[in-house]
């Protein structure tokens, strides 16, 4: 979730966004040796990624997006792929967040295949944003690692960057990662240390991290080992606040959806950003953006979606859960006139930027009518189990649809047919 403005305005009735679909079973895995310089605001060194082909005919090319290119397009791209091995580099396209690499030799079907190449990241120091400067000598690498494009039915999907929310997906995938500090820089990145001193962050949507000179306070949070970090030029409330937040919070949220998908949480602490990654948020310490942040671990992290065309798959239960957590009475009573445009994906909010709480609010009220509809007890059982039951998998409209349907004691065509939900 990126800050935004939260007014939402009614539109005129106009035709059903696209269905999310899902990825096709690529299951790559990513393997990062990085340097950092510049205080933490730049990283080079090398990365593979390995793929399998799922398809029945060979696979000639895969696409790798660059997404922390996204902002700034090909005029200044903070993220650059050179020397490409087991292939070579194709065509860049869509701002220069989407790279081709045409391999050197067809992967079969079925068969399992890497590449390789350089990278190079440049962190932006003059933007106070997700992918740029955090805090004071503290940098953000958000969604700046090379990954996988989403393979859908056989076709390379390469949607545009989106400045308002998320336009990337990401299946599941191992992430084997080692960053090498400069002397007086930490780093707050998730993962499991190996004996090499790298990390393992298995089922990873994602891999993005936070360096620079800080400080950091941890504690165990029911067998999760929780961290908070923050820039050590600033106070240390915010930083001993936001554990005591994840304390309270974490278990709440595991109570709600299942388990915690991992063995660690790292929190940074920030005012430039609210933004979810595997098993690392970027958040200010201010209890209900924690709590959706938090959230996302699952929404998002754990249950995978289609964040281009369906993110309300994850923005609405982040969103349901800040109520849900912290005991509030559900705030919405019926459904709001914006209530058929949930569905939508970024593509139609493009234009639209300050509608994009739609996603979010009216979301958010479906879950509550909902659990009005089928009764607290059964919908948040339901839930619970839909949230494992999807782990490490993926989410769509349809299969949370059937699993509610087959929930609850009550008809719920009605709320469907209200936000579209096919």
């Amino acid at each position: 979730m990126r800050p935004l403005l939260l007014a939402v305005l009614a539109l005129a009735l106009l035709p059903a966004g696209a269905a999310a679909g899902e990825p096709d079973a690529t299951a790559p895995g990513y393997a990062l040796d990085l340097t950092g310089s510049d205080g933490g605001f730049r990283w080079r060194g090398h990365e593979t990624l390995t793929v399998t082909n799922p398809g029945l005919a060979p696979l000639e090319r895969i696409w790798v997006r660059l997404w922390g290119n996204g902002a700034r397009g090909c005029g200044r791209t903070p993220v650059r792929v050179t020397g490409v091995t087991g292939g070579a580099a194709g065509r860049l396209l869509k701002r220069c967040t989407a790279q081709e690499v045409v391999l050197a030799l067809p992967l079969a079907p079925g068969g399992r295949g890497t590449v390789g190449f350089d990278v190079d990241i440049r962190v932006p120091r003059r933007v106070h944003d997700r992918f740029g400067r955090g805090g004071r000598r503290m940098a953000l690498v958000s969604n700046a690692v090379p990954a996988l494009a989403h393979l859908e039915d056989g076709r390379w999907r390469l949607d545009r960057w989106y400045g308002g929310g998320e336009a990337w997906t990401y299946p599941a995938a191992e992430y084997r990662v080692a960053l090498h500090a400069p002397p007086g820089i930490s780093v707050a990145a998730p993962g499991v240390r190996q004996p090499d001193g790298s990390r393992l962050l298995e089922h990873g949507r994602d891999y993005s991290w936070a360096a620079g000179r800080m400080r950091q306070r941890s504690a165990t949070v029911e067998g999760i080992a929780v961290t908070a970090w923050g820039p050590a030029a600033a106070p240390a409330r915010p930083v001993t606040r936001a554990l005591e937040i994840a304390r309270r919070r974490l278990p709440r949220l595991a109570a709600l959806f299942g388990p915690f998908g991992w063995s660690d949480l790292q929190i940074v602490v920030t005012n430039a950003t609210a933004m979810e990654h595997s098993a690392l948020v970027m958040t200010p310490a201010v209890d209900y953006v924690m709590v959706h942040e938090m959230a996302h671990e699952w929404w998002f992290g754990s249950v995978g979606d289609d964040q281009a065309r369906s993110p309300w798959l994850d923005e609405a239960f982040a969103t349901y859960a800040e109520e849900a957590v912290r005991h509030q009475k559900p705030w919405c009573r019926r459904p709001g006139p914006e209530a058929k445009l949930v569905t939508r994906g970024v593509a139609f909010f493009r234009s639209r930027p300050l509608d994009y709480g739609i996603v979010y609010f009216e979301g958010a009220c479906l879950l509550d009518r909902l659990e009005h509809r089928m009764g607290r007890r059964t919908f948040r059982a339901a839930l619970h189990d839909y949230a494992v039951a999807h782990r490490y998998g993926w989410s769509t409209d349809a299969a949370f649809r059937a699993a509610m349907d087959a929930a609850s004691p009550e008809p719920l065509g009605a709320l469907w047919r209200r936000y579209r939900i096919q």
